[in-house]
């Protein structure tokens, strides 16, 4: 920075020394015109005077200093040139009575010979400036970057610094204290994730160990000849459904990391929710013939632009959980609205409800408002962990309502514009 102050003061300096320089020339060019111009009209109307007075004998004996007198005829002939030899700068013409001319010119130094002729002075003072910008540019970027140095950055201290210093100390320290904070924040995220991840891990670990175990204890039991033979379709059916939810595990799994990824590339296009809907009740009508529950779809067509595939795997895991936690008899109802610029699909149930101590962890992962209902059905605890990842993929919106023994509605609201945000 030092450096760079002496470079902007010095190279500042000998530019107006150098305009300096320009003007005072210029303006000794414009007072030198003005002087030659008066002095020459002053010898031409004095040599006039003598050429008509005396002649050319009394013109041959005048003497104007620096000058060259020329006699013209009418004809233009030189009648008389009192220094043939000399080179002349500038010219004054005074017309005689019988139509001759008296040309008087100045053959004294122009601007730029006296310039030449004060080459050598002109460099020296060139120098001497030059060396007294060097020092005052010195002596300005030490006393601006002094002050500077001075300044701890870390725990800055408007006491310790001048008063022109003291508003870019007090951004300093209120930088420190908004990066401190920062890293505060980021070191909690951090701990956050990494509890996170510790428990993502030991769930999964027990999650996929449950379902192993059920396995392998069947399969040892058939292959040691310890199940009774109109027994063994019962177990070999015990361990297809713990395949089963084994699978189902490793597929919610899987769809969770991808939703997690970051920076990666989303399939957009043109989607209606109500279609999305449609599609995924159809899929869902075995489950809920058997679980004796009426799906029902109303409302608009709400047109978005999104991921089909993050919106279906939305619409199914809100609509498969709206069912299997629902009672007999229970009925479950979507509806897509509309407006100018969000479309909304709310998944209502007459389900068991939630409790409203419970509602802000349902988005966990593994997370289970009844455990022994859950593993009754089946399900991995995953379902409403892809819904929300899902949501903040499409930047979406969730609103979760619930009432214990009366049922859950699950709202999610799209950007139509189908622009991904960060979470």
């Amino acid at each position: 920075m030092k450096q760079r102050l002496f470079k902007s003061f010095f190279l500042s300096a000998m530019a107006v020394f150098l305009i300096c320089i320009t003007v005072f020339a210029a303006l000794l060019y414009v007072n030198m015109n003005d002087v030659t111009r008066q002095t020459l009209d002053v010898q031409a109307q004095l040599a006039a005077q003598t050429v008509e007075t005396g002649g050319l004998a009394a013109l041959e004996q005048l003497s104007l200093e620096d000058c060259r007198i020329r006699w013209l005829s009418p004809e233009g002939e030189v009648l008389y040139d009192s220094a043939p030899q000399l080179h002349t700068a500038a010219t004054q013409q005074v017309p005689l009575a019988d139509g001759s001319a008296l040309e008087v010119s100045n053959v004294g130094y122009t601007l730029f010979q006296l310039l030449l002729q004060s080459f050598t002075p002109l460099l020296f003072v060139a120098a001497l400036a030059a060396v007294l910008s060097a020092l005052l540019a010195t002596r300005a970027a030490k006393a601006l970057t002094e002050p500077l140095n001075r300044i701890d950055f870390i725990h800055p201290d408007e006491r310790d610094v001048d008063e022109e210093l003291k508003p870019l100390v007090r951004r300093l320290a209120e930088q420190n204290r908004q990066i401190l904070s920062q890293m505060e924040d980021l070191g909690r995220e951090h701990d956050r994730q990494d509890r996170l991840r510790r428990e993502f891990t030991a769930n999964v670990s027990h999650e996929l160990k449950t379902p192993l175990t059920s396995i392998n204890g069947f399969a040892e039991l058939i292959r040691d000849g310890l199940v009774r033979p109109e027994d063994v379709q019962r177990f070999a059916g015990k361990i297809c459904d713990e395949a089963r939810r084994l699978m189902d595990l490793v597929g919610d799994i899987l769809r969770l990391s991808r939703l997690e990824e970051r920076g990666r590339d989303l399939a957009m296009e043109p989607l209606s929710l109500r279609e999305e809907a449609r599609l995924v009740k159809e899929q869902l009508t075995g489950l809920a013939l058997r679980r004796g529950v009426t799906v029902t779809l109303a409302g608009s067509e709400g047109q978005i632009v999104a991921s089909k595939k993050i919106v279906a795997e939305i619409l199914h895991n809100l609509t498969d959980n709206a069912i299997q936690y629902n009672r007999p008899g229970g009925s479950v109802t979507i509806t897509v609205s509309e407006s100018r610029d969000t479309a909304t699909v709310a998944v209502q149930d007459t389900g068991i409800g939630i409790p409203k101590e419970e509602l802000p962890r349902i988005f966990e992962r593994f997370y289970r408002v009844d455990k022994s209902h859950s593993r009754e059905l089946g399900g991995t605890g995953l379902g409403l962990s892809i819904v929300k990842h899902g949501a903040v993929c499409l930047g979406a919106q969730l609103r979760v309502e619930s009432d214990l023994g009366v049922g859950t509605t699950i709202t999610v609201q799209f950007p139509r514009a189908g622009k991904e945000q960060s979470p």
